[in-house]
């Protein structure tokens, strides 16, 4: 068995020698074999691919020079024993090219053939073609850019309602049969098969791409997946230029060849898809039931928002989360005054643990929820900031109201309620005396480091170089500023802007995003119970429609009030925003 990586490995070359060949496209569930030959900021998936080549199924692998990371591969891996190739794969599709490649395939049969102790058999070579995978007639979704893993691409069909066509590095490989006319000469066929493999859709290292950019004219094409690797820049060029110049819904991922991202990933997989198609109701739990409730599992706080049959506000709660987030759930219910689960018609759960939660009758993602809550408060947001306990996100919003692009954080914490916390513990401080603390600095300091670790670190030797807290933290905030303001350009916001999440309680933030963004942020009286509140609006909805039904934007709430701001002395403007829906906590 031969493990390769790259569509453009001639699979069928080593059919024709008795060979079998395996696509290395699996996560890992660490890379310690890996890192023990690379560094930490090694392509994953190369790193992927070090951790398969010692599975013990592998007789060798054959890799192409595609990249520099695939090179430093073979590069560790050739001195093992069995068979190791790098195939010189040209960038063009022209008759030179053609022939490059055809002299690249000639070497890979003399050497595997000299390797397996095999000769070339025509039959065998043209027996292991397929036909080549039509696109869908219905339909369906594109995965673009970089390898993606055998685990994510199954869960990315595991949850879409439509088809799921992988155009990746190792996906949709299209070659036809050969021609009958050339019969069994290897010298007709290896001239013909260098021009087939060199003739499919191109990926990104190919000079020519001009048929990708016809993919995305196909007329079933519903929107596009694109998925990068950390550490792997290359494809990142791609998505900008889709992201300014394709009309398709985009979304985009980035793995790290290993599950641990699988939560996040699969919220942004279903909102996603939830833009592509109006959110279905829920069932209804009781048409009995008096109220409707929207819970927003969330990795440090779970917040619950109950209404009435009428859409009034009836109570709401914040309590932590804890382990588990049933826990969390049955907790906000139990804070909740005179309103238990049996009381509900319909109960919408959102946020991480939206999958955990029992007594949920639907779920809907917190991005659609944080849109749904926003649009209620203020029908003129366009862009919602929201930071979180674990995760920032910048939701943008339509005329109508609808999710039009999103951005979150990755995996790193930086940036985040959690960052924050963890720094108010190194300084000593209370979390809830932060942002009042870092309004009162004095001298301007940068935090430089966006990673909470490398960030308390440089945290520590300010506190040892006697700099005062109130400054500290003035650069702390203006750090989470920094990366949030990057977020809200990637994601294309504009004015007017709202702040939603626990880290809106915090002024010293609220002010250095303002200051960042050049804008005023509009911030609801409870900010962290947005997402809870457009949960128990997507709740309400199924007790008063057929079903099933879609969940058209909220159009019915009163205009918002004015924005009312004033400048504070020394320290930026700082906007006072009443609500036409208070929310008490």
């Amino acid at each position: 068995m031969i493990g390769y990586s790259c569509k453009y490995t001639p699979v069928e070359l080593f059919a024709a020698y008795g060979g079998e060949c395996l696509l290395l496209n699996r996560e890992a569930p660490d890379f310690e074999y890996a890192e023990g030959l690379t560094h930490s900021h090694f392509c994953c998936h190369a790193k992927a691919v070090l951790e398969e080549s010692r599975s013990g199924l592998l007789e060798g692998l054959a890799l192409v020079n595609c990249c520099d990371s695939l090179r430093r591969v073979y590069d560790v891996t050739r001195s093992g024993r069995g068979f190791y190739f790098l195939l010189d794969l040209p960038h063009h599709d022209d008759g030179c090219a053609r022939s490059r490649l055809r002299a690249e395939l000639v070497r890979l049969a003399e050497a595997y053939e000299a390797f397996s102790g095999r000769a070339f058999e025509a039959a065998k070579f043209r027996a292991a073609f397929s036909p080549a995978p039509a696109l869908p007639s219905v339909p369906f979704l594109a995965v673009l850019g970089a390898r993606v893993g055998a685990g994510l691409l199954s869960a990315l069909r595991g949850r879409s309602s439509l088809p799921i066509a992988d155009f990746t590095c190792g996906g949709h490989r299209s070659l036809p049969p050969p021609p009958e006319e050339l019969g069994d000469s290897f010298d007709a066929l290896m001239t013909w098969y260098a021009g087939a493999l060199l003739a499919q859709i191109p990926c990104m290292r190919m000079d020519e791409i001009g048929r990708r950019a016809q993919l995305l004219e196909h007329p079933n094409l519903s929107g596009v997946i694109y998925h990068t690797v950390k550490f792997c820049d290359y494809y990142s060029f791609e998505y900008e230029m889709l992201r300014k110049t394709c009309s398709l819904p985009l979304l985009k991922l980035e793995s790290d060849f290993s599950p641990s991202a699988a939560g996040q990933l699969a919220t942004r997989l279903d909102a996603f898809l939830e833009q592509l198609s109006p959110v279905s109701a829920p069932h209804v739990l009781r048409k009995t039931g008096r109220y409707v409730a929207g819970i927003d599992s969330g990795s440090t706080t779970t917040n619950a928002v109950v209404l009435d049959r009428e859409g009034n506000l009836v109570t709401s709660a914040i309590v932590r989360t804890g382990p588990r987030a049933k826990d969390g759930a049955e907790k906000a219910f139990s804070a909740l005054r005179g309103c238990a689960p049996e009381d509900m018609a319909a109960v919408v759960a959102t946020g991480y643990g939206r999958s955990s939660i029992p007594f949920a009758t639907g779920t809907v993602t917190e991005i659609t929820c944080h849109a749904r809550g926003a649009r209620h408060l203020n029908p003129a947001v366009r862009t919602i900031v929201d930071i979180g306990g674990q995760d920032s996100k910048v939701i943008c919003l339509d005329e109508t109201g609808a999710v039009s692009n999103f951005v979150m954080n990755d995996k790193c914490a930086a940036g985040t309620g959690r960052f924050l916390e963890l720094m108010a513990r190194t300084l000593e401080v209370e979390l809830d005396a932060l942002g009042e603390l870092g309004l009162q600095w004095k001298q301007d300091l940068t935090i430089s480091s966006m990673c909470t670790v490398f960030a308390e670190s440089e945290v520590v030797s300010l506190i040892a170089d006697n700099h005062s807290a109130a400054d500290i933290i003035h650069g702390l905030h203006k750090s989470v500023a920094v990366k949030t303001a990057a977020l809200a350009k990637r994601a294309g916001g504009g004015p007017p802007y709202m702040m939603t999440g626990g880290v809106a309680r915090n002024p010293g933030v609220v002010q250095a995003l303002e200051e960042r963004l050049e804008t005023s942020l509009w911030i609801p009286e409870a900010p962290d119970l947005c997402g809870a509140l457009g949960a128990a609006l997507f709740a309400l909805d199924s007790t008063k429609a057929p079903f099933p039904s879609s969940m058209p934007p909220d159009r019915s709430a009163p205009p918002a009030p004015p924005i009312h701001c004033q400048r504070r002395s020394g320290n930026g403007p700082r906007c006072h925003k009443p609500l036409h829906a208070r929310i008490p906590t």
